[in-house]
């Protein structure tokens, strides 16, 4: 199996040291690089091509934030996954902005930061539970009206799109409606295609701003 090549950014030596010793103990992932900046992350690009970035936000010089932005746009194809203890709306709208694929708080298992590097590695969107709750919250508050045709879906796809809205993982709506994990991808992927969204962030606010789900 090909691992994940994975490089860590984060100004604090004692956090990169942590996760890069927990990360090389992993079968699925190969760290071959580490910064403690921005730009330092963006000097190592010119020499080393990983898959996914693990981000921290909050750096001197330049946040994650211009970091990801930076590297989007000359590295397009490298996946970015945010890791941060700032897990507020306008950070985490920010970091989605910039074209972030994932977002996790500092806090998250060791388990679910594999699963969250692998997964964006594949070209999907991974955000914690806290962080889709808080997309969720924010924006259900903001919510109006709109005009917009509203594509119809299957009782079962409601379903899904209601249980990953409450912020519910794959295996975790694969569990509570005795599907699947691959039948859940499946049904979020003619979610995706009915509705004509990008990402699973968009998904959610197009659902809660037309009123398709009840949070």
């Amino acid at each position: 199996m090909e691992r994940v090549k994975v490089i860590i950014v984060d100004d604090h030596k004692l956090v990169t040291d942590c996760i890069s010793l927990f990360l090389s103990g992993a079968e699925s992932i190969e760290v071959i690089g580490v910064a403690h900046s921005g730009q330092e992350a963006l000097d190592l690009l010119k020499t080393l091509k990983p898959d996914v970035m693990l981000l921290d936000i909050s750096m001197p010089n330049m946040s994650g934030i211009e970091t990801t932005a930076a590297i989007k746009k000359n590295f397009s194809d490298i996946k970015i996954l945010i890791l941060s203890m700032h897990s507020d709306y306008n950070n985490i709208s920010d970091a989605i902005d910039v074209g972030a694929d994932g977002y996790v708080p500092k806090d998250v298992s060791s388990e679910e930061l594999v699963e969250a590097i692998v997964t964006v590695n594949k070209g999907k969107n991974y955000f914690h539970t806290t962080i889709s709750e808080e997309i969720v919250k924010n924006y259900a508050s903001k919510k109006k009206k709109s005009s917009v045709d509203i594509p119809e879906l299957t009782k079962r796809e409601l379903e899904v799109l209601q249980l990953f809205a409450e912020g519910l993982n794959n295996s975790e709506i694969a569990n509570k409606l005795y599907l699947s994990v691959r039948t859940v991808e499946s049904h979020k992927n003619h979610i995706l295609q009915k509705t004509n969204m990008k990402n699973s962030v968009e998904l959610i606010k197009f659902a809660i701003k037309n009123k398709i789900i009840d949070i």
